[in-house]
């Protein structure tokens, strides 16, 4: 079985992919595919680029390679927006992150987008825009909805989160998927869920440096709501603290309360603080 992964620009796919593939997955990315057909049709992957803007047909190749290859790989992780849609049958995780953090992983990194942008403010609106702009050409373009959760098995949050613990969280998943497939799983931060103890550095974030890997995710699952602009628990929160203070960095969201003038039921929203399943 396969794995799909996507998410919300400046979640950390990449990161996370090469933590994945330290751990012995086969990496395929949307630009690796793309690089193929362009040295298969002797052009450079700029002149493929400028060709597919007015050919419909070179997306529809690329759209296919990556059908064609999920029935024949197997232990391969697939880095493609769309590759949950293409690969049918494969374990399909969603990265979730706030757009304050996305927007500025993508102003102090190393990508031209950067160079677009004067600061992390408009960083943000750009992203913000990129989303909905990209969601509506998907929607055009094939019918499906980008954002809506139903479309994935496992939803994780990256804001307060390294690339290591997602993939370790990525694995457990995947391997409990295999023998007890489960409908839409929710993972967000503590952190997130306003819990001061889950912050960088951590005595957590050592055992994994070390390789000694330790249950991330907190045992139940929890309600949250949404509050002053951000989110927390709802109800009960002794055992979330209690978690939160052992080391756990993730928890199982069981549903979010929101009022319907906020949002739609059932779909992943770039939205407010956060990117958030309702």
């Amino acid at each position: 079985m396969n794995i799909t992964i996507t998410g919300n620009l400046g979640s950390g796919k990449s990161s996370v992919c090469k933590e994945l593939e330290k751990s012995g997955f086969t990496i395929i990315s949307a630009g690796d595919i793309f690089r193929q057909i362009a040295a298969e049709k002797g052009m450079t992957v700029i002149e493929l680029n400028e060709a597919a803007k007015k050919d419909r047909s070179i997306d529809d190749m690329l759209d296919q390679r990556s059908t064609e290859l999920g029935k024949t790989m197997d232990h391969t992780v697939f880095d493609s927006r769309l590759a949950w849609h293409f690969v049918q049958h494969s374990f399909k995780v969603f990265l979730l992150v706030d757009t304050k953090e996305a927007a500025r992983r993508v102003f102090t990194g190393n990508s031209r987008s950067a160079e677009t942008y004067q600061d992390i403010k408009e960083a943000q609106a750009g992203l913000e825009e990129r989303a909905k702009l990209e969601q509506e050409r998907f929607k055009n373009l094939y019918g499906i909805d980008y954002y809506d959760a139903c479309n994935y098995d496992l939803i994780i949050e990256s804001t307060a989160a390294s690339p290591q613990q997602i993939a370790q969280e990525i694995r457990r998943n995947f391997e409990l998927y295999q023998t007890q497939p489960f409908s839409t799983k929710v993972e967000m931060n503590l952190k997130s869920l306003r819990f001061s103890d889950c912050r960088e550095g951590h005595p957590q974030a050592e055992c994994i440096q070390k390789g000694q890997e330790q249950p991330l995710c907190a045992d139940g699952s929890f309600c949250a709501g949404h509050k002053n602009g951000g989110f927390c628990l709802c109800g009960d929160v002794s055992e979330a603290e209690a978690a939160a203070a052992s080391g756990k960095v993730f928890a199982v969201l069981e549903r979010l309360e929101m009022g319907q003038s906020e949002a739609d039921e059932g779909k992943l929203r770039y939205m407010i603080d956060f990117a958030k399943v309702l």
